[in-house]
């Protein structure tokens, strides 16, 4: 059923914490996995019944060990992945929360023949009812490809739950219009987008799209990224974010379109309600409504794959 034919009636307004996760050197794998639940005390603490942690969040356990080629980094990482699944699905029996746990480097079900390209990064959605969704970074950065031995996914999917029907895009994927434009057409409410940028030019690049995914799509996009610093860590060795929550630039909605944001580069969850009946107001009742307004048979008429003057 598309979204224009869906009946959004009586939900309660729901409350997502995005988090700005601090990175700095870590004395012990406890120390690592009792910041993660220092982070959902406080979003249980703000009544949140979704919680969003940044892409390459494990990668904070790199910090344990002496430098290494980002190959070697991967094979390290991919050997918590039992150990990072068996704990994010505990805490959400625990707390009744939906996690987003970032996103983790792992090589299951990876092709054995890729060997220069063996291991996936994906992001790993935790029901209190033991599911587990998962969703693999589509598009790579250009680094990622050159320098990184990763896969890209090839999947799109949205997920029921019970603060709406939920989708993730992985820090570049908001990048591409397609995409969410996709997940909308599948009948998204809510875009989880976890990313990892270590400049600001990086972090507005994903801002700016989120906010423009919003509006396009008349939905709500949660971003959550890294800050702080690790120098001796080459693969994530700093962190620039502002997290959000953020929703059509329209009725009933802030005229700039931002729910919540935070202190830039503070350590600290972001909360803000993406209430369902606000959002079926502002596509009913909005002054503009791009997500209905498009025109295929305009766009058809011009080839995609045209060459690019140079």
């Amino acid at each position: 059923m598309g979204t224009s034919e869906r009946s959004i009636t009586t939900m309660k307004p729901n409350r997502i914490a995005a988090v700005q996760y601090g990175i700095g050197p870590l004395r012990s794998e406890n120390e690592f996995w009792n910041r993660i639940r220092r982070h959902i005390a406080k979003a249980e603490a703000e009544e949140a019944r979704v919680i969003v942690f940044p892409e390459y969040m494990t990668g904070h356990l790199l910090s344990l060990a002496s430098p290494m080629s980002n190959v070697e980094a991967c094979e390290y990482l991919h050997r918590f992945t039992d150990e990072y699944k068996s704990r994010f699905t505990r805490l959400s029996r625990e707390t009744g929360m939906l996690i987003l746990a970032g996103t983790h480097i792992h090589r299951d079900g990876a092709p054995t023949e890729a060997e220069s390209h063996a291991y996936y990064n994906e992001a790993f959605l935790f029901f209190p009812d033991g599911r587990i969704e998962g969703h693999k970074k589509n598009h790579l950065t250009p680094e990622e490809r050159r320098s990184w031995p990763l896969l890209p996914g090839d999947r799109y999917a949205v997920h029921d739950t019970d603060i709406g029907r939920v989708a993730i895009q992985i820090c570049y994927d908001i990048e591409f219009p397609e995409g969410s434009r996709i997940l909308a057409d599948m009948g998204a409410d809510i875009i989880l987008c976890p990313s990892y940028t270590d400049a600001a030019a990086g972090y507005w690049r994903v801002r700016h799209c989120s906010q423009a995914r919003a509006i396009e799509n008349q939905l709500y996009v949660a971003l959550s990224g890294i800050v702080g610093s690790m120098p001796d860590v080459a693969q994530v060795d700093e962190g620039y974010c502002q997290a959000g929550i953020f929703a059509p630039c329209d009725r009933p909605f802030p005229p700039n379109g931002i729910l919540a944001a935070g202190t830039v580069n503070r350590n600290t969850i972001v909360c803000a309600d993406a209430d369902l009946e606000r959002l079926a107001e502002n596509r009913s009742l909005g002054a503009v409504s791009p997500y209905f307004d498009r025109r295929p048979d305009l766009y058809a008429a011009y080839p995609a794959n045209r060459e690019r003057p140079s």
